[in-house]
């Protein structure tokens, strides 16, 4: 009974954490028999007759889909090119389910490659929605106003899996607890929902008085 236990309370976590490396695993792996096997579909003429001509081509095939991949964001980059995108992406949106993923992968991943999240300038736990239960959130920098008080910060709760969607507060600065989380820590977890655990929130936790216990 106790090994039975023990599937139901782990089968499921290590479930959702071999998903993504099989996804990464299967779309390599899938990638690179497609290139070894691009000889096949060259006249028989010319296809390389041993195994080291044929790795040549894979390599320079390699080659040339890392350039394409950079020619592509260069172009990503230029006015037509976000046009395009612009249009995809709107074809996409109206596409029930994949939308709600493409969205959220999306911004995801532009809010990383725009300077590694630097817009978010720390990343903390509040307590929300009410005392006791603690949230992360993104300080986006310190408020101000005519009817602010001083020392308040304008911080982003996001909501999971979807961080793209969330709240904006302005709480006191001496609320806060720093969770000593780096950016795409806090974006793992909340896209896993809890399950994937920031390596560095276990760094400082003895200054965490009174904030969350991160285990």
């Amino acid at each position: 009974m106790r090994q039975l236990q023990f599937l139901k309370s782990h089968f499921l976590a290590g479930v959702f954490i071999l998903i993504p490396f099989g996804v990464i695993s299967w779309i390599l792996l899938g990638l690179l028999q497609f290139l070894w096997n691009v000889h096949f579909l060259l006249p028989l003429s010319v296809q390389p007759e041993n195994v080291f001509l044929n790795l040549a081509l894979t390599l320079g095939l390699t080659a040339v889909l890392l350039m394409g991949i950079s020619i592509l964001g260069w172009a990503s980059k230029q006015y037509l090119g976000r046009k395009v995108l612009e249009g995809l992406g709107e074809v996409i949106q109206h596409i029930p389910v994949i939308r709600s993923i493409y969205g959220a992968l999306d911004q995801l991943l532009k809010t990383l490659a725009a300077g590694g999240g630097q817009q978010f300038s720390r990343v903390v736990y509040i307590e929300y929605p009410r005392r006791g239960i603690w949230a992360l959130a993104f300080v986006t920098g310190p408020a101000s106003g005519p009817a602010v008080p001083p020392d308040h910060l304008n911080v982003y709760v996001p909501t999971t899996p979807n961080p793209t969607s969330g709240f904006h507060l302005i709480v006191p600065e001496s609320d806060v607890k720093e969770s000593h989380l780096r950016v795409e820590e806090a974006f793992k977890t909340l896209l896993s929902l809890g399950i994937a655990q920031g390596t560095s929130s276990r760094e400082g936790t003895g200054n965490h008085r009174g904030g969350p216990h991160v285990g």
